[in-house]
């Protein structure tokens, strides 16, 4: 996994959506009928009638409206706008420094027509939007802000005249009129304070005084007059605010409804959590929720709300030691994990007296969880708390009651049991919570908080955790079509018609689209063997691979773990997948025996030395590669296997489960040895030269493959970013060794990538007889539509300057192509002829009309065929190009087609599998790259005590590749 948060999990094959790219926001509009293709009153009158929602536990699908609701041909209206708007855009001059212009659009393919998920919307003649600003005096916290906004919905006399209101829950308020000018500010008050804070606070409640400041206005008509507008190249006037605008009108009808749980960055991924809640437990006091994602875009002449299926993790309603002892069965006594699994959490203070929230409903007083109680709470003030270790229960916590000299130490425990008259059942063995400060905590026992419903959880899952999720959120696409076209409808307020209150009414149809269905390639193996994948894939029976690696000499090292069974004995397996090895020729010796054998106990540090001594012995022995047997999939176990292996000492090592070899058979030490000869620097399949286009053999092109992951929530605060380049080592395309960096913490574009790209050129050099590539192909991953800019600017210029230190004479041809995949962008057949045996569109699906923007040279690409669930397309949108636009480096003079074949070519490159993958295989290998990057951090951590005390320390040579692991594909 890539260091991402999991309020909303980006489960493979199209479930949900995630915080690193995707949309820039939602909008809502009307007025003339451009917003739509039927006009302001077309309605169809469909509504939630239709049943919906079903889970997606398999068997058999009820009929879908999915191929039976009547489709419309592709707007004709809009196609034209988009062909003239290519057409003034060859005339234009260009502009340095934007984004690379569309050239044309795509022809190649089978023509076929699919719906997309987005409703086309209208706004009422004339309407402006007005956008204020909340001000509070005194300040007030945020719990507070939330009471005097949802106050002031309630009682403020300018928003009780029929106006349409709708806000973004902090300090946004958007109104359908403009309010008077000479307006009295809002006052409300908390009351007495009885129940705010503590027993004994002294909290502030009020009064407050709340004023509204008109901020800007914005014309829905002005904006659909700046997308028809064919000489106009950029992103509209003030864009992202008006995109803002629209999407809280939108959210208006679901706030208001108190079973709606509203979360996102962008507030836009609406969960009942009431009784029409759609959930399933997936252990550790977590449950999957299904819910809806909604954002208003912006296209060729229309304005659109993009509306899907979404699935989050969000925390069981209910007592806090409930969801602990949860915890504790899937994630055992992990203290630091905990700590960071709770921060943020909102819960009831049970022991406190009950007041009016903001609603006018009576509550017990709400507070913010920082964390468990650790020794370093209040350490820089008198009298500091006594915290026996991170996560103490209630007994083993104590804090100085009284002033700074009279006063004494008191336990949690018997503090509750004296003030509150509440003796605690879980007093030695719960971690209390701080809902305090670092500097003033706050402790609580865990039984006197209730989880507020509606909590997304940021945590990574288990292996457990993940498969549950996975389970309920894999569903094809004739579930997720009708959920959309009646929860997701319905949810939003579309379907009864709420949004017109808000002059707002989008269509109740998704769109239709124009798409083409590419062909596949055709792959080479040894022997000129030629595979014809079909429905994305195609099998090895039979087949050598295009290289064999050449391995020297080669042992295993089983590691085996007390308790476990381990009476099975490896070595016929292990023989198996020497033989399966040399079928598919690769070049090596039968392992060296016996076996090296190690026991692994209770303590981690013992065992990362027992682990240690072992790779020791194989690097004085001069192993180049080891096969690791290892006995469970705990992480820490692997992560340490991988640091000593490609970081410390440079043997290469392949891992397996010990449990596998029960069950192993051919298709197993298959799938296992394309991984080795890759590691080993092998090639496993190849391209025909006619489907590799300019890279084909002759041609000199090096293809890039970029990324950027954060950490998790679940990641020591002290962790960095991690970088990641991977690169072709010449025409084949078989070959993808790189380098990972650790980088500033939430730092975006890539800071050392001038010096990364150099690597690369050598490498490249090396293989290619000493010279350099002619084109530079980048594939980017990890990039929102907010940071296309940076892109341009910050990281182009940096891949120029490699170019401008190693080239002598003509500088290469570089082209950026941003691959994206945490969008909400989904599609739908129409007919049976053009949907594969999951229901998805065939693979090869190609789309660059009618969801795209003319301003971008972008497209969608479903090139995997999934074997379960929803596919997801990727969205690649040229940044720099150099390559596709040039007849020089593009003969075939024709950049459009030529760019989407080639990408859909690659996704069939990635080696370790014998199927398309969704996305480009070096943006792919990248991320996977990222996450190896990411494990080594986490080895390197616990190998040094987590007395990492900054991200400092993680620069240098952290990261460094031992000198033997440096030209090799160490992650696949």
């Amino acid at each position: 996994m890539s260091g991402r948060g999991y309020g909303d999990l980006p489960i493979r094959g199209g479930r949900g959506g995630g915080d690193r790219g995707g949309s820039r926001g939602r909008g809502d509009g009307g007025s003339s009928s451009r917003g739509s293709d039927r006009g302001y009153s077309g309605d169809r009158g469909r509504g939630s009638d239709r049943g919906g929602g079903r889970g997606g536990h398999g068997g058999p699908e009820g009929p879908s409206g999915m191929l039976t609701d009547p489709v419309e041909a592709p707007n004709a209206r809009v196609q034209a706008l988009e062909d003239k708007y290519v057409t003034e855009s060859a005339k234009a001059r260009p502009v340095s420094n934007s984004l690379a212009r569309r050239p044309g659009y795509g022809t190649q393919g089978r023509p076929v027509v699919l719906r997309a998920n987005f409703f086309p919307m209208e706004f009422k003649p004339n309407i402006k939007f007005h956008s204020y600003r909340l001000k509070i005096k005194p300040e007030a916290k945020k719990g507070q802000q939330k009471f005097i906004l949802e106050s002031m919905f309630r009682k403020y006399p300018l928003f009780n005249k029929g106006i349409g209101v709708a806000t973004d829950g902090a300090t946004e308020i958007v109104t359908t009129e403009l309010l008077p000018e000479n307006r009295e500010p809002f006052r409300c008050s908390m009351g007495d304070g009885s129940g705010h804070g503590s027993g004994t606070s002294k909290a502030y409640t009020g009064p407050w005084e709340a004023t509204l400041t008109l901020d800007s206005s914005y014309s829905p008509a002005d904006m659909l007059a700046c997308l028809e507008d064919v000489n106009h190249r950029e992103e509209l006037p003030n864009e992202a605010p008006c995109l803002r605008v629209l999407n809280i009108l939108m959210s208006a009808c679901p706030y208001k409804d108190a079973g709606i749980s509203i979360i996102g960055k962008g507030r836009n991924k609406f969960f009942r959590m009431d009784k029409r809640k759609q959930s399933m437990d997936i252990k550790g006091g977590l449950e999957a929720v299904r819910g809806y994602y909604s954002s208003v875009r912006v296209g060729a002449g229309r304005i659109f709300l993009n509306l899907n299926v979404s699935h989050g993790a969000f925390f069981h309603e209910g007592l806090l030691s409930d969801i602990l002892i949860a915890f504790q069965q899937v994630h055992g006594n992990n203290r630091e994990l905990v700590h960071r699994y709770l921060k943020g959490l909102k819960v009831h203070a049970l022991h406190l007296d009950s007041r009016e929230n903001g609603s006018g409903v009576k509550e017990k007083p709400v507070r913010t969880i920082l964390g468990v109680a650790t020794p370093r709470d209040g350490c820089n003030g008198p009298n500091p708390p006594q915290v026996l270790h991170v996560a103490s229960s209630a007994e083993n916590v104590k804090f100085w009651m009284g002033d700074e000299k009279k006063g004494k130490y008191v336990t949690v425990a018997d503090y509750f049991e004296k003030t509150y008259n509440r003796p605690l059942k879980y007093r030695g063995n719960m971690p209390v919570v701080n809902v305090g400060t670092r500097d003033r905590p706050v402790y609580l026992p865990a039984e006197v908080c209730e989880v507020l419903p509606g909590q997304p959880c940021r945590a990574e899952p288990n292996v457990i955790q993940r498969q549950n999720m996975i389970k309920f959120s894999c569903r094809r696409p004739p579930q997720n079509y009708d959920s959309i076209m009646t929860e997701g409808l319905n949810i939003m307020g579309i379907s009864e018609g709420y949004t017109k209150a808000v002059g707002i009414k989008p269509g109740k149809e998704m769109i239709t689209v124009p798409a083409r269905i590419l062909n596949p390639p055709n792959l080479l193996y040894g022997g000129k063997k030629t595979t014809n994948p079909r429905n994305g894939s195609w099998n090895l029976v039979g087949t050598k691979f295009a290289q064999g690696a050449n391995i020297g000499k080669w042992t295993c090292l089983w590691i085996g773990k007390r308790g476990l069974d381990a009476k099975m004995d490896p070595v016929p397996h292990i023989d198996a997948f020497y033989k399966k090895m040399r079928d598919h020729g690769l070049s090596l010796p039968p392992p060296d025996k016996p076996f090296r054998h190690v026991w692994l106990g209770p303590e981690d540090r013992d065992n990362r030395n027992v682990i240690k001594g072992a790779f020791k012995e194989f690097m004085e022995k001069k192993y180049p590669f080891l096969v690791v047997l290892l006995p469970t999939t705990e992480g820490k176990i692997f992560d340490y296997v991988k640091y000593a292996g490609d970081l410390k000492t440079g043997i290469l090592t392949h891992c397996i489960l010990y449990d596998k070899l029960k069950t192993a058979n051919e298709q197993y030490w298959s799938n296992n040895a394309m991984k080795v000869n890759l590691r080993m620097g092998g090639c496993n399949q190849l391209l025909q030269p006619a489907n590799a286009r300019f890279i084909g053999a002759g041609k000199s092109t090096m293809v890039v493959g970029l990324d950027v992951t954060h950490p998790s929530s679940t990641d020591p605060e002290v962790f960095p970013s991690v970088a990641a380049i991977v690169a072709s080592t010449d025409y084949r395309m078989g070959q993808w060794p790189g380098e990972v960096r650790a980088q500033m913490r939430r730092q975006e574009h890539i800071l050392f990538l001038k010096e990364m790209m150099l690597t690369r050129l050598s490498l490249w050099q090396k293989n290619n007889n000493g010279n350099l590539p002619q084109n530079i192909l980048v594939y980017r991953d990890g990039v929102s539509e907010g940071q296309f800019a940076m892109v341009l600017t910050e990281e182009l210029p940096k891949i120029q300057a490699a170019a401008k230190a190693v080239y002598r004479g003509a500088m290469p041809n570089i082209t950026i192509v941003v691959c994206g995949k945490r969008h909400n962008v989904r599609f739908y057949p129409t007919n049976t002829r053009d949907q594969d045996r999951t229901s998805n569109p065939i693979n090869g699906c190609v789309v660059d009309r009618g969801v795209t923007r003319p301003i971008y040279w972008d497209f969608y690409l479903q090139a995997q065929a999934p074997l379960q669930g929803s596919a997801r397309p990727a969205h690649y949108i040229v940044i720099h190009d150099e390559i596709f636009t040039n007849s020089k480096a593009n003969p075939d003079r024709k950049p459009t087609d030529v760019l989407q074949e080639l990408t859909h070519n690659i996704c069939y490159m990635m080696g370790r599998a014998t199927r398309s993958i969704s996305y480009s295989t070096p943006a792919f290998l990248a991320d996977k790259f990222c996450d190896r990057g990411r494990k080594y951090l986490l080895a390197y951590y616990y190998e040094n005590n987590m007395q990492v005390q900054s991200e400092d320390k993680f620069g240098g040579s952290t990261l460094a590749m031992a000198s033997a692991c440096q030209n090799n594909m160490v992650y696949i």
